[in-house]
């Protein structure tokens, strides 16, 4: 399992200041406290009872697999690729999210299941185990499709000797800024494997191939 806070969080930052420019108003016409020179803190109702649930119910931001990114293939000469010089290949079969409160942020669980192949080329010897890493990013994107955030990880596929197939589940856990009660509704989660512009041409020709 892996997890990360969001580092590139300006996007979102900025955004959900944007949602409270109103409520800043608010404060700057009825919350200043002469005495103390500060602003009073204005309780969101709203907020707060989302707090008290297990689930921040409903602004979940949706997760989803790009179709053409789903597949990772390796090749013994990645410029002539062929299924006799094939070394090994993972596709991401299911992925979906779940979210919870933790003190001032979103916790979101993304589960990426996959499956894996070796090919041909994937042993030397027959007693050979082989292992490998498959890059894969996490993007959070907003309402027009601009990406917010972008991670980049890697999934390690390791196998026995006398093992051609395998599948597994991976976890990712992001922290994301508590939004207001429907703000988490406008952003987008896209996962895929981070490909080569060889692997892209790959999958864009098997696409096409299975098109009707």
């Amino acid at each position: 399992m892996k997890a990360f806070a969001f580092l590139t969080v300006t996007g979102v930052l900025l955004l959900t200041g944007c949602s409270t420019f109103e409520g800043l108003k608010s404060d700057l016409s009825e919350g200043y406290n002469a005495v103390s020179n500060t602003f009073a803190k204005v309780i969101d109702p709203v907020k707060e009872e989302k707090k008290k649930l297990p689930v921040y119910d409903g602004t979940c931001p949706p997760v989803s697999a790009r179709q053409d990114l789903t597949h990772l293939v390796e090749f013994y000469n990645p410029t002539k690729p062929s299924d006799s010089t094939k070394v090994s290949e993972a596709t991401i079969t299911g992925v979906k999210n779940t979210c919870r409160v933790e003190n001032d942020s979103i916790l979101m669980q993304i589960d990426l299941s996959l499956t894996g192949k070796t090919g041909p080329k994937a042993r030397v010897k027959s007693t050979d185990k082989p292992s490998f890493a498959y890059p894969y990013f996490v993007a959070v994107t907003d309402e027009q499709g601009n990406v917010v955030s972008k991670e980049i990880f890697a999934v390690t596929l390791s196998y026995d000797s006398n093992q051609k197939e395998l599948s597994l589940t991976e976890s990712v856990f992001q922290n994301m800024p508590f939004p207001d009660s429907t703000s988490g509704q406008h952003f987008n989660v896209i996962v895929g494997f981070q490909l080569t512009n060889e692997q892209l041409a790959y999958n864009a020709a098997q696409i096409v191939k299975t098109k009707p």
